[in-house]
């Protein structure tokens, strides 16, 4: 077994990888919350940072063996993430 294989997803990323959002994240994340449900405060929320990160690159700062990962951005702000709406910049 690969030292790139924690658990039962492949770690795609290490620390100190650059990445940006894919550019489907925020249809991606739309579609998770069901129309007639709208919306939560926190929701917005998160739909504004990743709206606001989308075309900005970060770095690699943490990675969970259940495949999410922490990115640091220059403005020091960390989001957490499931790496599959990563890509290599």
């Amino acid at each position: 077994m690969s030292k790139n294989y924690r658990g039962k997803r492949p770690i795609l990323f290490k620390v100190g990888d650059k990445v940006k959002l894919r550019k489907d994240t925020l249809v991606r994340y739309s579609r998770s919350v069901p129309a007639h449900m709208g919306y939560t405060h926190e929701q917005f929320q998160w739909r504004a940072a990743l709206d606001k990160y989308q075309n900005r690159i970060g770095t690699i700062t943490r990675v969970f063996d259940s495949g999410s990962v922490n990115v640091t951005f220059r403005d020091k702000n960390t989001i957490g993430i499931d790496q599959a709406e990563l890509v290599r910049k």
